[in-house]
């Protein structure tokens, strides 16, 4: 969106616009919540009155304009179909479930990708974490888990290897993984930053057990009070090499 204040500038903008059509509006929807430009409302009117207050809202700003898709049952919103499931109908509330467009192609990190073991398996937890929280029925979820450990295989992960690495993922855990992560104010811990290899696959422990020669020193061990963390910088792919820099 060009800037890094462009989505900011955009928020506010949008926040004065919204306000102002809810309120200069009879027919008003129920729930209005916004996430940039993507907006999901309830409605308690007929589908005649929300059509009617979609060309009020095209008229309200010569250059914002909105493009909606009205249904009684499903709907898209972000990354999730919103739906009336079994709950619905006994306790009224709307579940969730993933949605993936029809030009998602799935090609995740092939398994043989030199890339170090950490992002392999960190990608994987992390779209499980998705899943959980992006569908609210077990079945759903289990089923989105299904599949993505089906594309995992196609691209070249072992069983094993996938079972292992979401392990600690579980339907039952949902309701911790939807609460907000508390940032802890972690110790400021020098990084050591080099190009990852395949060939050396146990780094931290190379420099684990040759940590005593910087303790043995007493200038360097009150620099170094604590053992760096591995940080993997990006190394030159093909593209580099073959393509001239810009000038």
């Amino acid at each position: 969106m060009g800037t890094k204040t462009a989505v900011s500038f955009a928020n506010i903008f949008m926040a004065e616009i919204e306000t102002n059509l809810i309120l200069q509006n009879n027919t008003k929807p129920r729930v209005w919540k916004r996430y940039i430009d993507d907006v999901f409302s309830l409605w308690d009117c007929n589908r005649n009155e929300v059509e009617r207050f979609i060309e009020e809202a095209n008229t309200f700003h010569p250059t914002i304009k909105f493009t909606a898709e009205i249904s009684e049952n499903e709907i898209t919103f972000l990354d999730t179909v919103v739906f009336k499931g079994e709950r619905f109908i006994k306790e009224s509330i709307l579940d969730i479930k993933t949605h993936y467009k029809p030009t998602e192609t799935f090609q995740y990190t092939h398994f043989t990708s030199c890339h170090p073991p950490g992002v392999k398996r960190g990608f994987i937890k992390g779209e499980a974490i998705r899943l959980l929280r992006t569908n609210s029925s077990k079945t759903t979820f289990e089923e989105c888990l299904a599949n993505f450990k089906r594309r995992l295989e196609a691209r070249g992960y072992p069983k094993e290897y996938i079972e292992s690495s979401l392990s600690e993922v579980t339907f039952d855990s949902r309701q911790s993984a939807l609460k907000p992560q508390k940032l802890e104010t972690a110790e400021r811990i020098l990084p050591f930053v080099t190009t990852y290899h395949p060939a050396v696959k146990k780094l931290k422990q190379i420099v684990m057990e040759n940590w005593r020669f910087i303790e043995n020193q007493p200038m360097l061990k009150t620099i170094f009070k604590n053992p760096p963390i591995i940080s993997y910088k990006r190394g030159k792919s093909l593209k580099d090499m073959l393509i001239r820099a810009k000038l």
